[in-house]
């Protein structure tokens, strides 16, 4: 039975860097690991090259460390809360207090990368302090260590990592990382294993490491009554003394072969991407590597040849396999040769790879390792769990340890092109780095929350507008209603416009104080862009309103007699303060004696819609007032153009005057929301419309999409559009200027392939993503083809650093907001009646 801490190499830690019994030092860092997910092959040849620049800079006996850890609740909780003042978001802070039982219920995971480099050796005084070490059980100071020589480890780290380059964005570890490493491998895969440290200066406290004992116990005999062989249970049982919970269990696998056919990539050889997603298991990764320059390997492979040359002439008159045998290694070796001799700048790896699956029970952990063996037969790799070699595996996972003979037995030789198509250092998360949550990550196996800072997005110079896509009753209106709800928790406001019969905004916007709801069908408050804007820009306003509603041209005929008296001249002058001062004044100006006949069709186009609009035409209703926490538009009533009609020059010419009013309307509300919240006010401002095709197929429409996407990050301010068909409906703005995406369910195969590819995904290198979203993101099953509760908010989504992956939306944490949020109102009539008295009051 091994004592734990023999296997610990550190004798001292001076910040990143780790002075080793042995004489090494090394210096460890963080790794920002290359967005991978669903991204387009051409991408991930990016993040391939990245590696192999990685790969041909790193020195001999470096480190590479994947690190499976459960996540802290009270650090996924305070990224919640970054830049925001909850003393002024009481409802923020109960959503953020609710999140607390859900979070730890879910237990998310995450991974986190080390990269751990020898830089030097230390003079013979460490040495002799490390072997005093040995016989104590306290580190020593690093303080022995001169000023002139930290200086050196730290210059030659520096030389190593500018060949590296900026991709992985490397970061020292600080000191107590080292004991954090330790504790988590004795305690793996147990209830003890502590979190992750992803919580900026959660480590920085500790100046140093204190390495508790642990016994390892290879084969487990403890187990047992009797004593078995090590070799013949490939198993490590943990126990630390000082610790009254279960010991962890602990198996190390590593690759036996790969496939003599080669892997490809991508899709084939990224080997290390299928370690997440296993029940009560932790997974965890090494990889030490070193590597030989092309002109060695060369000279080597030479010598090989003529050594083999030499055994076929020897072979020659031999009746037997072996010539064959020979004359095969030889064609190989030769083609490995000439990719040296083609490549000059390719080096030479040899890499042992550990992966440490540990569980809290021997069963628990036989089970995870009986997963993964099957998981890799479908990449064609086959994984053992060598006998008798279990601690010398388990010891190469800590940084520093010296060379041993298993590392030798199950080392690989590939080219370093090869090597980097593994790509070890990437990731599949996808969302902010903080704000609220709206989900989970279902792509990487981990769970680990997708945070959406849709208000802290503009300190980032980013847009925080989305889109969202999917079929009737795939989740749409239900994430609008959600970050609807986040943002007005967090202190802002929203505009959203209904167009449900059954007013499931309505409904939801009861449950929030000082909500307005509007009926455009039955105004209780006005739209006249005269009343409703400043002065300068009030004509204007008005223009962009009656033109296209009146199928007038700017330019010609009563289309520019209507430009001239909406200047700021023409008002001036003629005193026109409402869009009903416009129309009598425009009656009166027909009968002037010289006036000309388009001042009357002016006036017979206006009498069509003035009885007809008394939202706009109304003098006694009050304007609309848009500082409200959140303001409901609803639109159920009015006649509204189809995508098609609105894009079709034939059809559009004959829209009935019903449907032009109902445009004109809708489009109104969005320059409201645009003159409203594209100001410095203060307050974050969102804009919400479940009908894309009104806000993007529209000249008004589209420009005031353009405006959100683009200046909203400046000013406090997004768009949230929803559609069916983003082929249609998502073109200009909406598809080049808003980051954020999500793609629900849908069925419809053309529908589906539009989403997807709206989303970014190259559906011919991964078609199978087509059947996933059709058949397997929140699919109907059961009786009644109804979706389980489990099942539901299942989307696609492309984030606002164009990563693609997978997830599920939550929904809110309290119970009373999450059932307003249901699109079946049971109350909506009272809370109406009670919102439009609010607004109606001046």
């Amino acid at each position: 039975m091994n004592f734990g801490r023999d296997l610990q190499p550190t004798a001292a830690i001076r910040g990143n860097l780790q002075f080793t019994h042995g004489g090494l030092v090394t210096a460890t860092y963080f790794i920002n690991p290359l967005g991978y997910g669903l991204r387009r092959a051409s991408d991930k040849f990016d993040v391939k090259l990245a590696h192999h620049a990685m790969i041909n800079s790193l020195p001999n006996g470096s480190l590479l460390l994947g690190i499976q850890a459960r996540l802290n609740t009270i650090d996924v909780l305070s990224k919640m809360v970054e830049g925001v003042d909850l003393e002024q978001c009481e409802d923020y802070a109960n959503e953020v207090v609710a999140s607390f039982e859900r979070v730890r219920a879910i237990m998310p995971h995450t991974r986190i990368f080390l990269l751990s480099i020898p830089v030097g050796t230390t003079n013979s005084a460490v040495s002799g302090l490390s072997r005093l070490w040995r016989g104590s059980t306290t580190t020593i100071d690093a303080t022995a260590v001169g000023r002139e020589d930290l200086d050196a480890y730290d210059e030659k780290a520096e030389e190593i990592l500018s060949r590296i380059g900026g991709d992985f964005d490397p970061a020292p570890v600080p000191a107590a990382m080292f004991q954090w490493l330790w504790e988590h491998y004795l305690s793996r895969g147990n209830f003890t294993e502590p979190s992750a440290p992803t919580r900026p200066g959660a480590l920085d406290e500790v100046t140093s490491a204190v390495f508790r004992s642990a016994a390892l116990d290879e084969g487990a005999q403890t187990d047992n009554n009797r004593r078995f062989r090590p070799s013949f249970v490939p198993v490590i049982k943990v126990v630390q003394p000082d610790s009254p919970y279960r010991p962890s269990y602990q198996t190390m696998l590593t690759p036996n072969s790969f496939p003599y056919g080669g892997m490809a990539f991508p899709g084939g050889s990224e080997f290390l991407n299928v370690l997440d997603g296993l029940n009560d298991a932790t997974v965890d990764w090494g990889m030490r590597i070193s590597t030989r320059p092309a002109d060695q390997v060369t000279k080597n492979n030479e010598l090989r040849l003529r050594r083999l040359g030499e055994q076929m002439e020897q072979r020659d008159q031999e009746v037997s396999f072996a010539h064959s045998t020979l004359t095969s290694k030889a064609q190989m070796l030769g083609e490995y040769n000439r990719h040296f001799e083609i490549n000059s700048g390719e080096s030479e790896v040899s890499f042992t790879t550990v992966i440490a699956v540990a569980g809290h029970s021997h069963e628990a952990t036989l089970d995870a390792v009986n997963t993964l063996k099957r998981r890799y037969k479908r990449f064609q790799v086959e994984m053992t769990a060598p006998v008798g070699a279990q601690i010398d595996l388990w010891s190469m996972l800590l940084p520093g340890t010296p060379p041993r003979r298993a590392f030798d037995d199950f080392a690989h030789i590939v080219p370093s092109d090869m090597w980097a198509a593994f790509v070890p250092f990437t990731t599949s998360q996808i969302g902010d780095d903080s704000g609220p949550i709206i989900g989970v990550n279902l792509l990487s196996g981990n769970f680990e929350p997708i945070h959406f800072g849709i208000m802290e997005a503009a300190l980032h110079d980013l847009s925080a507008s989305f889109a969202v896509t999917g079929e009737l009753g795939s989740g749409k209106s239900y994430f609008l209603k959600l970050v609807a709800a986040l943002v007005h928790d967090m202190g802002g406001q929203f505009l959203a416009i209904d167009r449900s019969q059954v007013g499931e905004w309505e409904h939801f916007a009861s449950a929030i104080d000082d909500a307005v709801v509007i009926d455009l069908a039955n105004p209780s408050v006005s739209l006249d862009p005269l009343r409703l804007f400043d002065s300068r820009v009030a004509g204007e306003r008005t223009l962009d309103t009656i033109l296209p509603l009146l199928d007038l041209s700017p330019t010609f005929g009563a289309g520019a007699v209507a430009g001239t008296l909406l200047s700021p001249r023409g008002l001036a002058e003629h005193g026109i303060r409402s869009m009903l001062d416009l129309f009598n004044t425009v009656k009166w100006l027909r009968t002037q004696q010289g006036s000309s006949e388009e001042f009357a069709d002016l006036a017979a186009r206006l009498g069509t819609v003035v009885d007809r609009m008394p939202v706009l035409f109304d003098p006694n209703l009050p304007t609309l007032r848009l500082d409200a926490a959140a303001t409901v538009v609803r639109s159920h009533g009015l006649s509204l153009p189809t995508a098609e009609e609105l894009t079709t020059p034939h059809l559009y010419n004959r829209l009935p005057l019903t449907k032009r009013l109902g445009t004109a309307l809708y489009e109104l509300v969005g320059v409201a929301a645009r003159e409203a919240f594209l100001t410095d006010n203060g307050r974050f401002g969102l804009l919400v419309g479940d009908e894309a095709h009104h806000f993007t197929q529209t000249q008004v429409g589209s420009a005031v999409t353009s405006d959100f996407s683009r200046d909203g990050r400046k000013h406090l301010a997004a768009i949230g559009l929803a559609s069916h068909d983003p082929a249609t409906d998502f073109q200009g703005a909406a598809h080049n200027l808003v980051p954020n995406r999500f793609v629900f369910r849908q069925r419809d195969e053309t529908l589906a392939r539009n989403s997807l590819e709206w989303l970014g995904v190259d559906l011919e290198e991964t078609p199978f993503l087509l059947q996933i979203l059709r058949e397997e993101t929140s699919p109907p099953v059961g009786p009644g083809r109804q979706i389980p509760e489990e099942r539901r908010g299942e989307m696609f989504m492309r984030d606002a650093l164009n990563r693609i992956g997978r997830g599920k939306v939550l929904g809110p944490a309290r119970a009373e907001r999450a059932a307003a949020m249901t699109s079946t109102p049971s109350a909506a009539t009272g809370s109406s009646s009670k919102a439009l008295s609010r607004q109606a009051t001046p």
